[in-house]
């Protein structure tokens, strides 16, 4: 199939197109070397910038990855799953017996290595920070950041923030992994999560967030920002989680 000029579509959103279909449809397989800049120039009878572009379209879509002086390869691995609706979940924690993590359970769970690089700080809240915990914008919080891996590539950040009066001189400000949760701290502090409210938006990334990510260009981030509640309904955690775009799929389940 040619491209055609006649199309209200750019050129090189044609061919990402066709190039997609052949990836979803199995002529190009996981791991397939896709053809050249030369190879897709010549079939398509297209210049090597509409090439150049189609084939960006694909990488920031997760489809493709390239390698430096090898060309470009359908993705092998399928993303992660990022099940939000199990993140935080007690029965898992109490399963766990208080030695693996909500994280840690689901990187493992897809046949991954999981690690957390954690550090912490007190910081004075800002505006959204502060209304989500029922503060005062510049009251002082516990921030906990996190990279997070899985088999050492950057898979996720993670910030939680913690009113300073609950979590002072526990594990949570200690940046050293905390094996059973920070969820499991906060009830042994007197306060269980139980119910989260969820609030997800999509944007474009920092500087700061695509160069720990090892993010591509024009790829677009996942911001999850999760507010727990504990059993009087007392907001004792924002935790904001930004997840890649090229390799996250985002799940709940919610029963009927």
């Amino acid at each position: 199939m040619m491209l055609n000029p006649a199309d209200s579509r750019p050129l090189y959103q044609q061919l990402a197109a066709l190039i997609r279909e052949q990836i979803n449809g199995g002529a190009l397989a996981p791991g397939d070397r896709v053809p050249t800049e030369a190879d897709l120039s010549e079939r398509y009878d297209t210049s090597r910038n509409t090439v150049r572009l189609a084939l960006d379209v694909l990488r920031n879509e997760g489809l493709i990855t390239s390698q430096q002086g090898r060309g470009s390869f359908v993705r092998s691995e399928p993303p992660m799953r990022y099940y939000a609706s199990l993140t935080g979940s007690r029965q898992r924690r109490l399963e766990a017996e208080r030695k693996r993590d909500t994280f840690g359970q689901q990187i493992e769970a897809q046949g991954k290595r999981p690690k957390q690089v954690s550090t912490v700080e007190t910081v004075a809240a800002n505006a959204e920070i502060a209304a989500h915990l029922a503060l005062q914008p510049g009251d002082l919080v516990a921030l906990r950041r996190r990279v997070q891996y899985a088999d050492d590539e950057p898979l996720q950040l993670g910030d939680s923030y913690y009113p300073l009066t609950i979590v002072q001189g526990s594990k949570i400000m200690d940046p050293a992994d905390v094996a059973e949760g920070t969820d499991q701290v906060l009830e042994d502090l007197g306060h269980t999560p139980t119910r989260y409210q969820d609030e997800i938006t999509w944007r474009m990334p920092t500087a700061e967030e695509a160069t720990a990510l090892h993010l591509g260009p024009a790829t677009p981030v996942g911001r999850l920002l999760r507010t727990t509640l504990d059993q009087n309904d007392l907001p004792v955690e924002v935790y904001q989680v930004i997840l890649p775009g090229d390799r996250h799929v985002l799940l709940y389940e919610v029963e009927a």
